[in-house]
């Protein structure tokens, strides 16, 4: 597996020719996107196997290009409605207004980044995750210009955006999870929205929040996500609220604080339902996680197989989950890569769909397992139980393999 655990070592793959050229045959340009492709000439025979083989690749193109723009557009409407509290990096991606995280910064450094014209608003440091300061420009400079102050002022430290991130999949009206094949019980995470305790797909869980100043907050994506999550189970759900109702909430710190949170609780499995741009802050918590043999899945994202990968699931440290529909093909929009490690049923309802809903099947069947036989065992055992749905092995779309929905099991 591409996930790292405790004293284990990771593997690097080398791509296929097919990973190699997916890329290469469906990034076109945002023009090119507007022009419909040909279609193919009108015949009265049978198709061909070439026939077959362009008609699938072009109805992958036109919805690789469909949803390609997901993530952008997201942004933008973002930055239109909050415009006040966020803003967007030279690389296109969500940020706090003139907010940025130094990582292992000297008292020097800090010194000298106030005398920049920075202030730090909070700095943190302990034996979970490392050394972490949030500073805010007071001069209001662009993020560029921004980021090329804090650099010069503190050469002793890694300086990055404070990124926001968002949900992986659309929300649903409600949660449905169905009824599960067993009656396990789970020690898990969930790093979402927040999450309605009331509702009967988590009735036999018990819910214990972070966020929020300790305020129910809940939304239909955290909802739906806990319940396929926890699938019926019973146990203990940790569900850390990153956005409280705020648009411009689930920042870079909020992801942080609620891995620390998760750690002093010792939970072995966590879901991250949400993607964002690579932060050196959070990769390097994520390390530090899974140094610790805590087992983080997250959503792979659902701009198409054409796509920039996403983090945290592009992390080597992370499992990162594909989305299938209900005939275990996958949905269009979901994310390819070499970094994908597994797929799932990614149909939750009628008006929810995406990567958000898969990640949680897969957290769920590592958190049944790992209690007893341990991180390494329960990940292997998970390859192990993967079903081949694209070509035999390792592929871009899906990983190893499918797994099974506790409600709805691949055959």
């Amino acid at each position: 597996m591409r996930a790292v655990v405790a004293q284990e070592t990771v593997v690097t793959r080398s791509p296929s020719l097919f990973r190699v050229l997916l890329p290469c045959l469906l990034a076109v340009s945002p023009a090119m996107a507007q022009v419909p492709l040909p279609a193919l000439p009108p015949t009265t025979l049978p198709g061909t196997p070439v026939e077959d083989t362009v008609r699938n690749a072009r109805n992958a193109a036109d919805a690789a290009l469909g949803t390609l723009n997901d993530y952008a557009r997201r942004i933008d409407t973002l930055r239109r409605r909050e415009g006040r509290r966020v803003d967007v990096t030279p690389a296109g991606d969500a940020m706090r207004r003139g907010e940025y995280l130094a990582i292992d910064a000297s008292a020097d450094g800090l010194a000298r980044a106030r005398v920049a014209g920075f202030t730090i608003v909070r700095h943190d440091a302990d034996d979970i995750a490392p050394s972490i300061a949030q500073l805010r420009d007071t001069r209001n400079r662009t993020p560029a210009r921004g980021l090329r102050a804090l650099r010069d002022a503190m050469p002793d430290a890694t300086i990055d955006f404070h990124h926001l991130y968002l949900p992986a999949g659309e929300e649903a009206a409600s949660a449905s999870a169905g009824a599960p094949n067993a009656t396990p019980t789970l020690h898990v995470g969930l790093v979402d929205g927040g999450v309605d305790a009331a509702h009967p797909a988590l009735s036999r869980i018990k819910v214990h929040r972070h966020g929020c100043d300790g305020r129910a907050v809940p939304q239909r994506h955290g909802t739906q996500v806990a319940g396929r999550l926890v699938a019926g189970a019973t146990g203990d759900l940790f569900a850390a609220d990153l956005w409280c109702g705020a648009r411009a909430g689930g920042d870079t710190l909020g992801v942080i604080d609620a891995l620390r949170w998760m750690a002093r609780e010792r939970v072995p499995v966590v879901n991250l339902s949400l993607v964002g741009p690579d932060n050196a802050a959070l990769k390097r918590t994520v390390e530090a996680f899974a140094s610790r043999g805590v087992l983080l899945v997250a959503a792979a994202g659902n701009d198409g197989p054409a796509a920039p990968p996403r983090y945290p699931a592009a992390y080597p440290s992370v499992i990162a989950v594909g989305a299938l529909d209900a005939r275990r093909h996958p949905l269009p929009e979901s994310a390819a890569g070499p970094h994908l490690d597994f797929c799932a049923d990614g149909v939750a309802s009628r008006d929810a769909r995406g990567t958000s809903f898969a990640a949680p099947i897969v957290a769920h069947a590592l958190a049944r397992h790992v209690a007893a036989i341990g991180a390494t065992q329960a990940l292997r055992m998970l390859e192990r139980e993967a079903v081949d749905v694209a070509a035999p092995g390792r592929d871009p779309r899906c990983g190893v393999g499918a797994i099974a929905s506790p409600a709805a099991p691949v055959p």
